[in-house]
């Protein structure tokens, strides 16, 4: 019981690893993601990326009726996940007390923005305000300017993959204790791996990070992003002196090998110096000639040209599958490969409530049954 993007990644990873994943959405409408543009027919390449694997049943959960399908659904089913405003689902009669005294082997996930408890738990709010609070968007950007919005998401997609990997571990602890359990996964909580070392610092010498000017912010020259003479743009990732010292003799200036780690306002004059010398050629000459020796660089690739990486083609991360009615969707590969069961598409995303049927009737739902209930707008 969620949609757009954490709860409906979060529910894809389990669907292509082999969980059988029934997407509970609203009968007017379905999933917000199904009609945001673009469409690719009649429905969203956004619901498509996400939604593979699943079958879509509709559902009222508010009115009794509805509750009791969804009642009769759980008492049978390994995990229920859902994103709705804490609460939310106990005052409806659906939290994790009725449902566990129903299923007590149920591992149950809530999945929301702050978790279910503290002063932000009922606030709304998107990525750019989680990425805000943590203290990530301040660091984001180059020295005296401002700080800037990155364009994807980051705590969606990190809460949904930290809802995953939540849900995996308490099935795997159902297996040895016998009993399911409650998770609270919060989309702020999830963005503490990738502030891990940033946060370490400060809090091991006091010294907040400057944005811009920290090691990792573009501060120091051996890592930063320069211009070519083209007009694109390299990155250059030379964290360890062993590269740097590869880069400076490629360009034929050894005598900044020892201004490494200088400090201001030596530092500032190397990345100057060095961006004019980054702009002396053109992209892919920088590329023939950085190639031929040790150097941590990459050319910053549009989307257009990271669809064509040779590494990303190669190992199949993006590519189109053959929908129904939808035609040619964008897909995104699962991201860890096996060496025994290689998780693989079985089905594309599902038209709204294209299993609803088939699911009431593996419930003992009968046909005048399912007419009742679609006639009275519950499914």
């Amino acid at each position: 019981m969620s949609q757009l993007l954490p709860g409906s990644l979060c529910t894809q990873i389990l669907a292509d690893l082999g969980a059988d994943v029934i997407k509970i959405e609203n009968p007017d409408g379905g999933d917000g993601f199904r009609s945001r543009p673009p469409l690719l027919n009649t429905t969203s390449s956004f619901f498509h990326i996400i939604n593979r694997n699943k079958r879509s049943m509709t559902l009222d959960v508010k009115r009794s009726e509805g509750r009791d399908v969804l009642l009769r659904m759980v008492s049978g089913a390994d995990v229920f996940l859902e994103s709705c405003i804490p609460g939310l689902m106990r005052r409806i009669g659906l939290g994790y007390e009725n449902l566990s005294e129903l299923n007590p082997r149920l591992v149950y996930c809530s999945l929301t923005g702050f978790g279910q408890d503290g002063p932000y738990k009922e606030k709304i709010a998107h990525d750019i305000d989680f990425l805000s609070i943590a203290g990530m968007l301040d660091l984001l950007g180059e020295k005296n300017g401002r700080p800037v919005v990155p364009p994807v998401q980051i705590g969606g997609a990190g809460g949904g993959i930290w809802a995953a990997l939540g849900i995996m571990a308490a099935l795997l602890g159902r297996g040895q204790q016998g009993v399911g359990q409650y998770l609270d996964v919060s989309i702020l909580d999830g963005l503490t791996p990738f502030l891990s070392l940033v946060m370490s610092q400060y809090m091991a010498d006091g010294n907040v990070p400057v944005r811009g000017e920290n090691l990792l912010g573009g501060g120091y020259a051996f890592y930063n992003v320069y211009e070519t003479k083209d007009g694109a743009y390299l990155s250059l990732g030379c964290l360890e002196e062993k590269f740097w010292q590869e880069f400076c003799g490629a360009i034929g200036r050894d005598d900044l090998i020892e201004d490494y780690h200088a400090d201001e306002p030596r530092r500032s004059e190397l990345i100057a110096e060095v961006r004019s010398i980054f702009l002396e050629k053109t992209r892919d000459e920088w590329m023939d000639l950085l190639g031929r020796y040790k150097v941590c660089f990459s050319p910053v690739n549009t989307l257009e040209e990271a669809l064509h990486d040779p590494q990303i083609r190669h190992r199949g991360l993006w590519f189109y599958g053959n929908h129904p009615t939808d035609g040619r969707v964008p897909q995104q590969a699962f991201p860890v490969r096996f060496s025994l069961d290689t998780p693989a598409i079985q089905a594309y995303a599902p038209n709204l409530s294209a299993h609803t049927a088939e699911i009431l009737k593996n419930l003992g739902y009968g046909d005048t049954d399912i007419a009742g209930l679609r006639k009275k707008g519950i499914i």
